[in-house]
């Protein structure tokens, strides 16, 4: 066997050997069992539309080109680990080789752990441009290219089963001959990097890849990273992601049912374990719908609701979470932040509130009522489950969901094994309400006991204006309530976390047209006619068009009220609250680039949650070629950081959150995992920027004050570029260190010498 000090994947580290061991970075020493040379037609491998790939060179080498198709989405797929013994839970990396030559979107479906993770260089968009479903919001940027071959490396722990090419069903399957899965361990699994029609994605080149390779990491727990927390007692921050759309893999005929589910989020905590992330997150309900956990525990007893409160998951899965928890806390030692989509109880509504949909629009004479009286045209959202947050009731009932989810859990609650809770409303769940019972309550508790009638409310905009207050304070409160809660029931510390944000993709700039770039001359030659927004324009910091666009409630049409079931964000509601946030929310560049954002998403500990967007990117692939089309994109090496990078810049985010489609995997680890242990070697705590600390101008420093535990600085280079020989002050220190590694830091007269990596955050202790 063969054994390489490096696996850099260069050409000559490439050669075709039969296995052979090598090391990855972040991964560690690996075994390659399976690569194909993507120049050859083996390993099953299939173009679409047939024969519209080519074999080019490209930066000196063969290389599989699939130019993007005017009118059709396109695709490369092949069949990797086939008849190698794959292990059922193993832990393994796909390794693709790609030229970073020109822009490219490479869209990847990984049916080994059913991930559709993708990534995008140079100044492609990856999502979709103008595309389906959602309103998308891609950015293009000019990140510089290395004109060379890199690597595109994904954890993956391996399912028992796979899906079928085009995830056919049974039917489907038999009547076209196929497996309805497939048995990883003979079968192996499909790789299909694919791209979309060009109208979608006008910024890339094609697809282009030289080789694959299927990597087995045989010490997983090498590999595991070794997270450096500040001192006690100064507070953590937390990394978290939640999946949309992963469950259905644990299924008995599904792709990893191992230990009737557990083995599926298990894999979470080993991915966390090696990404450098500490907190871990699970849906508990979807849409207002039971994920999983056990709904019924106190039925029977006194204080216990009836059975049909809350309808329930299927078996053996009622009881997944109650199996899950010690697991998560003792087993793997997270701390746990579960995610409610919260409208009420589904269930019988004699018993449940989110079918009672107490919470009326302002206008309910003209609405289409064939499904109720609705906010909005999503039926399968708030036309099914709403509740109104002032009225007592829905706290009531919510605490009831907190002590079944999370405080009945004595034994980890007491550990310190639950951080609190994370809601994010999907549309019209928590919409402003009009009804006779709230709008009493304004008329008591805001208005001198005066009534109001919705007449009142549509003729005075004085009056209409300070009822949207009234009712953002009372969510606030709302929040402020169920932490209080939390926290008098043993969740030390309890943070409570509202993503106000219900869509997928995020907002756009405000007053702004069009995608926004950094080269909008490119982009209008490119596409004559279209609008573009300079990301560079004074405007977006000056009059602050992010901020203004999440403060600016959502737009709507006819009779429906979407302002009204989507309200806009109301930091100011929260400043006062410790604890307790409303999260800004991010997805590109410019998301993240005005401080005064950051400034009025700061609670009362004087800093921000932030949580990440994906655009999911449906429909975007015609046919149902690849089976249910979606992706999680992010851009390419360093780049892939570049929005956190920014935030530590421009704020202080103290817990980071993910929004993602699929099964959660990163293609770029490096930085990933380098950006986590900085950020969790941080306290969360306030900071201040340090003017003049560095001697480059896209390098902040910002200073937090530890106490006697020392001084902590956040130094974050937003350079596109490397930095040599960045000299940094840190005044009156004397001793330095870098906390994410335990390594020193050698000064002199209390400044660093420091070579930084583009997008890079680095944590330094001093005293």
């Amino acid at each position: 066997m063969n054994r390489l000090p490096i696996f850099c994947l260069a050409a000559s580290v490439m050669a075709a050997l039969p296995s052979y061991a090598a090391r990855l970075p972040v991964f560690g020493e690996v075994k390659v069992v399976d690569q194909i040379d993507c120049t050859k037609d083996d390993h099953r491998f299939e173009d679409y539309p047939s024969g519209a790939s080519r074999v080019e060179d490209i930066l000196g080498k063969p290389c599989r080109v699939l130019p993007v198709q005017e009118s059709h989405c396109s695709y490369l797929s092949w069949r990797i680990g086939e008849g190698k013994g794959l292990k059922p839970n193993g832990a393994y990396v796909v390794v693709i080789e790609y030229p970073d030559d020109k822009p490219r979107s490479y869209h990847i479906r990984n049916y080994g752990n059913d991930s559709r993770r993708s990534f995008y260089t140079g100044t492609a968009t990856g999502d979709a441009y103008e595309g389906p479903i959602v309103g998308h919001k891609p950015e293009s940027l000019k990140i510089p290219q290395s004109g060379k071959y890199e690597l595109w490396t994904a954890l993956t722990f391996l399912g028992e089963k796979s899906s079928n090419f085009r995830d056919l069903g049974k039917d489907k399957a038999e009547k076209e001959g196929v497996k309805l899965k497939l048995d990883i361990a003979t079968d192996g699994f499909h790789i299909a990097i694919s791209q979309y029609k060009k109208h979608w994605h006008p910024g890339s080149e094609g697809v282009a890849v030289s080789r694959i390779l299927l990597c087995e990491i045989p010490d997983e727990k090498a590999a595991w990273a070794k997270i450096n927390y500040p001192p006690s007692p100064l507070p953590r921050r937390h990394i978290f992601w939640r999946e949309e759309m992963s469950d259905g893999a644990i299924g008995k005929e599904s792709n990893c049912p191992g230990n009737d589910g557990i083995d599926w989020f298990e894999q979470k905590c080993r991915a966390m374990k090696i990404l450098g992330q500490n907190t871990f997150c699970k849906d508990l309900l979807e849409f207002g719908h039971n994920q999983h956990w056990d709904c019924e525990w106190r039925h029977g007893q006194p204080d216990g609701k009836p059975w049909s409160w809350m309808w329930t998951s299927h078996a053996p899965f009622d009881t997944l979470w109650t199996r899950l928890v010690p697991v998560v806390v003792d087993k793997y030692g997270f701390d746990i932040l579960p995610y409610y989509e919260y409208g009420g109880a589904a269930g019988n509504p004699e018993h449940a509130l989110g079918p009672q949909k107490r919470a009326e629009p302002l206008d309910i004479d003209n609405k289409d009522k064939s499904r109720g009286v609705n906010y909005t045209h999503i039926w399968w959202s708030e036309g099914k489950l709403r509740v109104d947050i002032t009225d007592p009731d829905t706290l009531d009932e919510l605490k009831y969901i907190l002590d079944g989810t999370i405080l009945r859990f004595e034994d980890q609650v007491r550990k310190g094994g639950f951080l609190g809770a994370w809601f994010r409303p999907r549309p019209g769940q928590w919409a402003v309400s009009f009804s006779d019972a709230t709008r009493a309550r304004f008329a008591k508790e805001a208005n001198g006991g005066k009534a109001v009638s919705r007449a009142d409310l549509k003729g005075d905009n004085a009056l209409y204006e300070r009822y949207l207050d009234w009712w953002g304070a009372k969510r606030a409160a709302f929040i402020e309530d169920i932490r209080k809660y939390l926290e008098q029931n043993g969740v030390r510390n309890a943070e409570v976390i509202l993503d106000n944000d219900a869509s997928e993709a995020g907002e756009a700039l405000a007053d702004a047209d069009g995608m926004v770039t950094d080269d909008p001359a490119g982009w209008t030659e490119r596409l004559p006619g279209k609008k573009f927004t300079d990301i560079n324009d004074a405007r977006v910091l000056s009059q602050h068009l992010y901020l203004k666009a999440l403060k600016t409630p959502a737009s709507t049409w006819g009779a429906w009220e979407w302002q009204h079931a989507c309200p806009a964000s109301d930091p100011e509601h929260y400043q006062g609250l410790k604890n307790a946030w409303i999260a800004m929310p991010f997805h590109a560049l410019f998301t993240v680039t005005d401080p005064d954002c950051f400034t009025a998403f700061r609670n009362g500990n004087g800093t921000s949650t932030l949580v990440r967007h994906y655009d999911l990117n449906e429909g975007t692939f015609e046919d149902g070629v690849l089976g249910y089309a979606m992706a999680d994109w992010e851009r390419a090496g360093r780049a892939c950081m570049i929005a956190e990078v920014n935030a530590m810049a421009n704020g202080d985010p103290v817990n980071i959150g993910y929004l993602i489609g699929s099964n959660y995997t990163r293609g770029f680890p490096g930085p990933v995992q380098e950006f986590n242990l900085n950020f969790l070697a941080l306290p969360a705590l306030p900071s201040k920027v340090v003017p003049g600390a560095a001697q480059a101008e896209d390098v902040v420093v910002r200073e937090i004050n530890g106490g006697s535990a020392g001084r902590y600085y956040a130094v974050v280079h937003t350079g596109f570029s490397p930095k040599k020989g960045v000299k940094v002050r840190f005044p009156n220190a004397t001793i330095a260190q870098l906390p994410a590694t335990g390594k020193p830091l050698t000064l002199k007269d209390g400044t660093a010498v420091l070579d930084l990596e583009p997008w890079q955050l680095l944590a330094v202790r001093v005293k």
